[in-house]
């Protein structure tokens, strides 16, 4: 890969938890329930970074038209997980903390929760000039819009690292209720989204080779192919904003590479 910046960047990815670096845990469902959710908050952060880093190299209308509904993607995608998280898994969990008579379990994931509601005003109004541009109403600007995820990427990173770490209090808890509570969250995930955006998009930002992520995201084989092959397809010249390919694999941000050719 070049040695153009990534979509590690500037927004710092989360160490998986199980690595050497992380604290222990002798409970292993909710070591699993950590791990996936920080693999999928990586896959937000780079879907973050990959729209960042590539903002000032987007020029024509199509482009535009493209990144633009590539950053609708991301934001809608965002909204839908911590929806789902308030509506189903923090409730459930801090249930499990009490049972299992965690310290201050109650509103234990409150904190999260304002972190939640901290970041998507400043969210939506980035969402809101985004749908201006897509109508052509307003001016695509690369300042504008890096200046709108600065008002809210720095607390969002805050929330997506902070969040696992509230998880890693559970250790003392059920932990197969827990595992439960996050696939009552996945399934729910995927009845509701939009699989021609949110599919794309998901496996796109997953990089397969990052440490604690050869097995993310836990899908049946063919999905990656039947990703590539029909949902992708719809909306492919979005997908060039991908960090990754379809499978996983992290390659060079297409719009960084293009500007230097």
């Amino acid at each position: 890969m070049s040695s153009l910046p990534w979509a590690d960047t500037p927004f710092t990815l989360l160490t998986i938890p199980g690595q050497d670096s992380t604290p222990p845990t002798t409970n292993s469902h909710v070591l699993s329930v950590a791990q996936e959710m920080a693999n999928v908050h990586n896959v937000l952060l780079r879907g973050l970074n990959s729209i960042y880093q590539q903002a000032p190299f987007v020029t024509t209308p199509t482009d535009i038209a493209d990144f633009m509904l590539y950053i609708t993607a991301w934001a809608d995608t965002v909204h839908h997980h911590h929806s789902l998280e308030e509506r189903l898994f923090f409730p459930r969990v801090e249930a499990l903390a009490r049972d299992a008579g965690v310290p201050e379990w109650e509103g234990m994931m409150g904190g999260n929760v304002a972190q939640h509601h901290e970041f998507e005003p400043k969210m939506a109004e980035m969402v809101v000039w985004v749908e201006g541009v897509r109508a052509w109403n307003t001016e695509y600007d690369a300042g504008v819009l890096k200046g709108l995820m600065d008002g809210f990427a720095g607390v969002l990173t805050q929330h997506l690292h902070d969040e696992i770490g509230t998880l890693m209090r559970l250790e003392g808890c059920d932990g197969e209720g827990v595992a439960r509570a996050l696939k009552e969250v996945a399934d729910e995930g995927m009845k509701t989204a939009e699989p021609n955006l949110v599919v794309p998009l998901i496996l796109g930002c997953c990089d397969r080779s990052f440490p604690g992520s050869a097995t993310f995201p836990p899908v049946p084989f063919f999905i990656p192919w039947l990703n590539a092959y029909w949902f992708a397809r719809k909306h492919s010249g979005s997908w060039r904003f991908n960090p990754c390919d379809h499978w996983g694999r992290p390659r060079s941000l297409h719009f960084l590479s293009k500007a230097e050719r």
